[in-house]
C-alpha cells in the first residue's frame, strides 16, 4: 500500500515537473519571438540609407535648380525682345512720318530740303549711329534719335535733353542707321529719284551677368512722297 502510494506521489511530481519545464521552454520561445521584432538597424543599415537619402535630395534639388534657371532665361528672353520690340515700333512710326526741312531749322541750312540726316558718325565701324529728321505726327517736332557714348538708345525733341527709350537694364552693342541701302550716305536729297529708306540695325543686349543679346533689323519707307 505503502508503495503504490509512493509510486502516484512519483508520478504526480514528474507531471509537475514536466509542465513546469513545457512551460519554461514556450516562455523562451516567446522572448526570443519578441526580441526578434524589436531588433533596431545596425551601423552599416543606417549609413546606406543615409547615403541613399542624399543622392536623392542632392538630385531633387538640381532639377529644381535647373528648372528655375531656364525659367530666368526664357523671362529674360521674352523681355528682351519686348523690349526690341517697342524700339523698332516706337521708332518706326516717327521716323515714317517725316517732312522735307524747308527752312532748315532742324537739319541745319546746308540741308535745306531733306527728309533725313544720319548723325553720329563712327569712324571704327564706318556708320552712322543716329538719324535726325521733322516728325509731322509730332507737331512737326524736330526729332534724334541716337546710340549714346554710355551704350543707351536715346532721342531729342527740339533741341531738349536726351531722354532713354529702352530700360536702364538693357544697352545698344552697336546700332546702324542707312539711307537707301548706302552707309556713305548721309541725308536724303530733294534731288534724289528714290523714295527715302531708312534701315535700323541694333544689337541690344542685357546687361545681366550672363547676358543676352539680340540682332533686330528693320527698314522703313517714308510714308509721304518725296515730290519737289
Amino acid at each position: 500500500m505503502c508503495d503504490k502510494n509512493q509510486k502516484q506521489t512519483f508520478n504526480c511530481q514528474l507531471l509537475i515537473v514536466n509542465y513546469f519545464r513545457q512551460r519554461r521552454n514556450w516562455l523562451n520561445v516567446k522572448c526570443q519571438m519578441s526580441n526578434v521584432g524589436e531588433r533596431g538597424f545596425s551601423l552599416l543599415e543606417l549609413v546606406i540609407v543615409l547615403a541613399i537619402f542624399m543622392v536623392a535630395i542632392t538630385t531633387a534639388v538640381s532639377i529644381f535648380a535647373s528648372i528655375v534657371s531656364q525659367q530666368r532665361r526664357i523671362l529674360d528672353e521674352e523681355e528682351l525682345l519686348s523690349q526690341a520690340s517697342y524700339a523698332l515700333e516706337y521708332m518706326s512710326r516717327a521716323i515714317r512720318a517725316a517732312v522735307k526741312d524747308d527752312t532748315g531749322s532742324c537739319l541745319g541750312d546746308s540741308n535745306i530740303g531733306y527728309n533725313y540726316v544720319l548723325t553720329n558718325y563712327d569712324s571704327a565701324s564706318g556708320f552712322y549711329e543716329g538719324i535726325k529728321f521733322i516728325n509731322q505726327s509730332n507737331s512737326n517736332a524736330c526729332q534724334e534719335f541716337f546710340i549714346d557714348l554710355d551704350g543707351a538708345l536715346k532721342e531729342i525733341k527740339n533741341a531738349g535733353s536726351a531722354q532713354s527709350i529702352l530700360s536702364n537694364a538693357y544697352n545698344i552693342k552697336y546700332g546702324r542707321f542707312i539711307l537707301n541701302g548706302d552707309k556713305n550716305v548721309q541725308g536724303s536729297s530733294p534731288d534724289d529719284l528714290v523714295q527715302p529708306r531708312v534701315t535700323i540695325l541694333l544689337n541690344i543686349q542685357t546687361k545681366a551677368q550672363n547676358p543676352q543679346e539680340k540682332i533686330i533689323q528693320t527698314t522703313i519707307s517714308q510714308r509721304n512722297l518725296n515730290v519737289q
